[in-house]
Order: structure tokens, then sequence, then C-alpha cells
């Protein structure tokens, strides 16, 4: 189990004011899952995300890697920040070096890597999130797409070779086809055994790739479970002013209607069960 949160709560303080983003969370993230946080706007996810390599310490509470908590004295963050990796919201507003290969290499440099060693780990990013090396690496990463951009951003982290992936809000902004290139990687790398912590208002998305989620609101856990045992939860989800994947929607309203289907389907599976009740008459899809 790589990271437990025990009761952690975060305070924000603004003069007199104080604003609780986090409050009393409990949660275990598994080695190997792709762990969905969702929730309202102002939620706490991003602010959870943050507290998962150290960027930010509870006002309360603990957060333990492995057994050790990483905010104790003597805990090296440094270190601690090349097994959980973080990319935020728009990343590649995060580059800076005049060519892919230099913006890639940073965080192995920093590591005190040796060049081979380094050359090796751009080289394997790279070619984890789909870049050919050869055809872009000594190119301005300004002079790329925005998809492309986005990607060397996450190979940036990559590279350091994070035991765990924290993504906030990975697709934001991307056009349909880099968007679905993203989400290859995410996928690809989550079942190549890399933990990944996935924030999204993307709910399609969400129900596609993660093995669980979790539901923030107002800085409480108030929901964990699988996709399936979350977004059959329609109306309490609605009232947290959440939506949920257009499949789910589209089997309450077959079943509404009188349709019985005894189980979740994705989207395929779901119009060949239809097609195969009204081939029938309108019976089971079990």
């Amino acid at each position: 189990m790589p990271i437990v949160l025990e009761q952690v709560s975060h305070h924000y303080r603004s003069g007199p004011q104080t604003t609780i983003a986090l409050d009393n969370i409990n949660m275990t993230i598994k080695d190997g899952e792709l762990l969905a946080l969702i929730g309202h706007t102002g939620s706490g996810k991003s602010t959870l995300a943050q507290h998962l390599n150290g960027l930010l310490e509870p006002s309360s509470g603990r957060v333990l890697l492995d057994g050790e908590d990483i905010n104790q004295k003597g805990a090296s963050r440094r270190a601690l920040r090349f097994k959980v990796g973080l990319v935020f919201q728009y990343p590649e507003h995060q580059l800076f070096e005049e060519t892919v290969y230099k913006d890639i290499a940073f965080g192995p440099k920093n590591m005190g890597l040796k060049d081979e060693e380094i050359d090796l780990r751009v080289k394997n990013a790279m070619a984890q999130v789909g870049l050919v090396f050869d055809e872009i690496q000594g190119r301005s990463p300004f002079e790329l797409s925005g998809g492309q951009m986005r990607r060397v951003a996450l190979a940036g982290v990559l590279a350091m070779q994070p035991r765990v992936l924290v993504l906030d809000e990975p697709t934001a902004g991307l056009d349909p086809s880099a968007r679905d290139f993203l989400l290859g990687d995410i996928q690809r790398l989550n079942r190549a055994g890399t933990t990944v912590v996935l924030i999204s208002h993307a709910m399609d998305d969400v129900a596609r790739l993660a093995t669980r989620v979790a539901v923030l609101e107002k800085g409480r856990l108030v929901m964990e479970g699988t996709p399936v045992d979350i977004f059959t939860q329609q109306e309490k989800l609605s009232s947290m002013g959440l939506d949920i994947p257009e499949n789910f929607k589209l089997a309450a309203e077959l079943r509404k209607a009188g349709l019985n289907l005894d189980k979740h389907y994705q989207t395929q599976e779901l119009a060949d069960a239809l097609a195969e009740a009204i081939k029938g008459g309108g019976g089971d899809a079990a």
C-alpha cells in the first residue's frame, strides 16, 4: 500500500477567516490501482492531490508512504517527489527548456543521475507517451501542438520513474484526438503497474478508466467504491452537483422503460444488449 491518509485535515487562513479545505480524510491508495477523485469545484480534490507528495502539509493528521510519515522531521521531501509524481492541470505551462529533450531530462538531472541513465530515461519516457524521439527531441516544446506539449510534460514526470502518478484534470482543454491519445497513455501506464490517481470532471473517462472512485464534497470523503457502485447512485450524486456517465444514464432510462438490465454495461455492451432485447421482443438483457 503506497499511500495512506490518516485523519487528514487542511485549513486555509486568510486574516481572521479559516476555510476548511479537507476535513478528516481517511483513505488508502493501493498499489497498482487507478483511483479517480471526483467532486464539485471546491470540494478539495486538488488540495488532496498536493498532500500526496508533500507540496502541502496537513493541518492535522498524517500522510504515510510505505508506513513513513512524509512530513515528519527528517523525511526527505525531495526524494518523496521522485516516488510520487504530480502533473498539474495545464502542465505545458510549466515547460521552460529550449528543447524537448532538455525539458524531459530536467527531473532526472536533479536526481543526480549520470548522463547515460538520463538519456535512457528520456527515451523510455517519450516512448511511454507515444512521442518519437528522433522526430521531436531537438525541437522547442513551444512549437508543438497542445496535445504534444501535454505529453512532453507528462514524460518529464515519468522520466523520474515515480511509483505513483497523480494527474489533475489531465485532458482539460485538449481536442478529442489529443484527449484520446493521453487517456490511452494513462491506461497503458496503469496496466504496466504504475499506481494512478486521476482527478477529473469527465465522468465518462472516469467510468472507463478507474478501478475505484472516491467522491469529495466540501472537503469530506463521502463515497468510495467501484465505478458501478458510485455511478448507480444518480440521485445522491445529483444532490452534490455531479453528473453520471452517459451509458449509466441510458441504462437507467431503459430500466425505467421496462427493460431488465441486471448488470452494468459499457457503452458498446449496452448497445449490443439493447439490440438483442429489441430483436427478441423487449425481453431480459442479462
